[in-house]
């Protein structure tokens, strides 16, 4: 697999293989999602298609502008929620299978909290899936997994997929 050189066309080489991305997770017909920062819904609206009418899709930003293709898109099992610009995913403990931090972290002031917050939302045994772009990977890695994940695997050595501990 020959990846761009570039930050720029690696965002744009996984945004167009974004079916691919998430079923290398897996997200999976029945999961529940949350896509934290999902913008115009890149991954949030394919990972809708994958889990299906049985599953959920909650999809999380604080610019309703951007989200106006995820609300457009009337997908029954995608979610849009407005977030008011903190890190609080408005999610019960325990309630998602996988979470998705793509493009995110580094537009955050804190990292920290929306890392806890997903660790808090996952379930055990449910996955992370974290694109670092303009970010350090390892370092992400070292942020990740001393919040309760462990690194599991990668896609493209690009996505970064953790295991709720």
């Amino acid at each position: 697999m020959t990846l761009p050189d570039t930050e720029r066309e690696q965002k744009l080489w996984l945004a167009e293989r974004a079916r691919e991305v998430l079923e290398s997770v897996p997200v999976k017909a029945g999961d529940e999602v949350v896509d934290f920062g999902c913008g115009a819904g890149t991954y949030a609206i394919p990972a809708a298609e994958l889990v299906g009418e049985s599953g959920i899709v909650h999809a999380i930003d604080c610019d309703a502008d951007r989200m106006e293709d995820v609300t457009k898109a009337r997908i029954d099992c995608l979610r849009a929620i407005l977030g008011d610009g903190t890190t609080e995913i408005p999610l019960a403990d325990g309630s998602c299978d996988v979470g998705l931090l793509y493009d995110v972290l580094q537009k955050l002031d804190d990292r920290a909290s929306v890392i806890a917050e997903m660790h808090r939302v996952i379930r055990p045994g449910g996955v992370l899936s974290v694109y670092p772009m303009h970010l350090d990977a390892d370092e992400i890695t070292r942020e990740v997994t001393g919040e309760g994940f462990r690194l599991r695997d990668d896609y493209a050595g690009l996505v970064l997929h953790f295991v709720r501990e």
